[in-house]
């Protein structure tokens, strides 16, 4: 794969430009800074769609996205291939001077990311940065309206307010001499935003040079005063349009693949798709709908390969089916194992920036987003053959028809242990097929807890336990054979009561509200019956 750090990214973007121009469709996949913010925050059988975004957008807020890993497949009709090429970006956001920015690290992501030895000095020392919209726009208005170099020493720290007043003291220095042109002189500064301010400034404090920047100098020329009019006219603005391209970085290659509109695929993606919407789009909104809204807009065909892996278990015989749904196992499975024999005329996949060494390399986000785009073209084709039954053995087939067999899976996102079993981004979520919620009382004056409740029903499969009032709690299970087992069993238990949730009868506000209407409705009868006599 290829690993793109600020240092390479304005040499490289060309070819990625071109690379996902010319793209099928692209996977991806990212490494973040931590994930939960609240540790006793979890995953439940009770979560709706808004109730799960809501405990993941407060959870995931403080984090970022440290390495996004893109791979465009590509296909060639006429070999039954996919060329696949791999790019694996570090990102690190950038101060801007009118705005703190910050971010979190979670410790256990710190450990789970060095076991897997992701690559801390490349995130630090040559992380691209990056902006969503909303601080694109004031860096802009900004530079714009000379903001910046208005407000110098608010701006800057001690070493920096030097590293510029120096660079004023030598350029003056070297003016004095008596050195004949074309001489120039060549300032070491490593900050992309120090060079911005110290251009700025060396053309307005000396009218008879100007100034070039490069990746870590500021080249300084004299010239005549028609050059310098001619170079003030043709150069205009472009100081501050190349400082803003520079803290834009990574964003170009995000936008790039919303300009593109076409499919991304993702493994588990839901976290994925909210932290690129929160760090290279808009701030999260604070409803789900439009966050489900905004996606599609930006990405109008999105698949998920936990989801699809969900799917095709439906129809794979008992030999047939993988241990679990891991993305190093999905991947292995069809690499190496039966997934490779359940359809004739598989593409081949051909990674052009597949290095044998990059083989296990699982939570590196490059990596992931290739192997997820393998499994995925694995799961399609297996939903095609389906598709077309018996002729699925005579041809291979087009990209067209393979994309076509996952066609009605698209914009279906998975959602862990939740009460729905995905995300339609595409349409109305599904409803909820999960059995309806059971309610545990205690017999007599007997007491008990939550914990108690869900250590005992554990043998039951994936049970949820939340208290409901002083004398009841509710029990969301994952599946009705669970759900009979739970209430033929403690049918006649001596200490506990079991029965289906009735917001009629269980429900304190329900009650209330049943009994408030009652009498309102009594006696809007009584005072017509009243008014008649």
């Amino acid at each position: 794969m290829i690993e793109v750090t600020d240092q390479n990214f304005e040499i490289l973007y060309p070819k990625i430009e071109e690379t996902l121009k010319n793209a099928t469709f692209f996977s991806m996949d990212t490494e973040f800074s931590g994930i939960k913010t609240d540790f006793f925050v979890k995953e439940s059988l009770f979560d709706s769609p808004n109730e799960r975004y809501a405990k993941l957008k407060n959870n995931i807020k403080p984090f970022i996205i440290i390495q996004f890993g893109l791979t465009a497949f590509q296909h060639v009709r006429e070999q039954n291939t996919y060329n696949a090429q791999t790019f694996s970006f570090y990102l690190l956001p950038r101060s801007i001077p009118s705005k703190n920015r910050h971010f979190l690290w979670q410790i256990t992501s710190l450990e789970f990311l060095s076991i897997y030895k992701f690559d801390f000095n490349k995130f630090a020392y040559d992380g691209i940065s990056y902006l969503n919209e909303v601080d694109e726009i004031d860096l802009k208005n900004n530079l714009q309206e000379d903001i910046l170099m208005q407000n110098l020493e608010r701006l800057l720290c001690n070493r920096d307010a030097d590293e510029l007043k120096n660079s004023r003291n030598v350029v003056a220095d070297w003016l004095i001499q008596k050195i004949e042109p074309p001489a120039v002189l060549e300032i070491v500064s490593e900050s992309q935003f120090l060079q911005y301010l110290m251009e700025k400034e060396l053309r307005n404090q000396f009218p008879d040079i100007w100034t070039y920047s490069g990746k870590k100098t500021v080249t300084v020329m004299r010239i005549g005063k028609d050059e310098r009019q001619e170079l003030e006219l043709k150069e205009k603005g472009r100081l501050e349009e190349k400082l803003l391209n520079y803290y834009i970085g990574f964003s170009k290659v995000f936008k790039l693949l919303v300009k593109l509109k076409k499919p991304i695929v993702g493994h588990n993606s839901l976290v994925d798709l909210m932290y690129m919407h929160q760090q290279f789009y808009k701030p999260l909104p604070k409803k789900y709908t439009i966050f489900k809204k905004n996606i599609h807009e930006l990405f109008p065909t999105v698949f998920d390969t936990k989801f699809l892996s969900y799917e095709i278990r439906n129809f794979l015989k008992k030999e047939e089916k993988f241990s679990s749904n891991s993305l190093n196992t999905l991947y292995y499975y069809f690499k190496n194992e039966k997934g490779r024999f359940l359809s004739l005329h598989s593409p081949k996949i051909c990674s052009e920036t597949y290095l044998k060494n990059d083989e296990d390399k699982f939570h590196d986000a490059g990596w992931d987003s290739y192997c997820a785009g393998y499994c995925f073209i694995r799961l399609a084709h297996i939903f095609a053959a389906k598709k077309r039954g018996e002729g699925s053995n005579y041809k291979p087939m087009t990209n067209i028809e393979i994309l076509n067999g996952v066609k009605s899976f698209s914009n279906r996102i998975n959602i862990i242990r939740g009460n729905v079993p995905y995300l339609n981004f595409g349409g109305p979520d599904p409803v909820s097929e999960r059995p309806q919620w059971l309610v545990v009382q205690p017999k007599g004056s007997k007491t008990f807890c939550v914990s108690e409740i869900a250590e005992l029903l554990s043998s039951y499969g994936s049970v949820d336990v939340k208290p409901f009032n002083s004398r009841y709690a509710l029990v969301a299970v994952s599946n009705h054979r669970s759900a009979r087992d739970i209430l033929q069993h403690f049918k006649s238990h001596a200490e506990i009561q079991i029965l289906f949730y009735n917001p009629v009868r269980h429900s304190t506000k329900v009650k209330i509200f049943c009994w408030s209407s009652l009498i309102i409705s009594g006696c809007i009868i009584s005072l017509i019956l009243h008014r008649r006599s």
